[in-house]
């Protein structure tokens, strides 16, 4: 990391800021890498400026690529399964529990009775 020393002197009201280059740096000389740091005007920020490297061709690497014919490809029912593996049901409620949500009697959670047998689809079809 380089620093940068700011010097300011006065001369007839003006401030003008002085700005020098340390010549330390952190980063060995054959690090791959251009980084420049000045500071504005006012003196108040530090600029850095790294513009990015050409790395030749022979530097680097392919991407591996995984095999087609021995690693299938996911498809969406695979991750689905897979992230529905672990998760465990949950027990449903049951019909006390149901009443005492709902502020209803037992009753209204058994569903026998003239009202329920009159929506029950009849077993034959109609004749025309």
């Amino acid at each position: 990391m380089a620093a940068i020393i700011s010097v300011a002197w006065q001369s007839g009201g003006i401030t003008n800021p002085l700005r020098y280059k340390s010549t330390y740096s952190v980063l060995s000389d054959d690090y791959n890498c251009k980084v420049e740091l000045a500071m504005t005007s006012d003196g108040r920020t530090i600029v850095c400026y790294h513009p990015s490297v050409d790395i030749p061709y022979e530097h680097t690497k392919p991407i591996p690529q995984k095999d087609p014919l021995n690693n299938p490809t996911e498809s969406q029912e695979l991750v689905l399964k897979a992230k529905l593996s672990g998760v465990q049901p949950k027990p449903e409620p049951t019909i006390e529990e149901l009443s005492k949500m709902f502020y209803t009697t037992k009753h209204r959670w058994y569903p026998v009775g003239q009202y329920h047998r009159r929506r029950m689809k009849k077993e034959h079809p109609k004749d025309r």
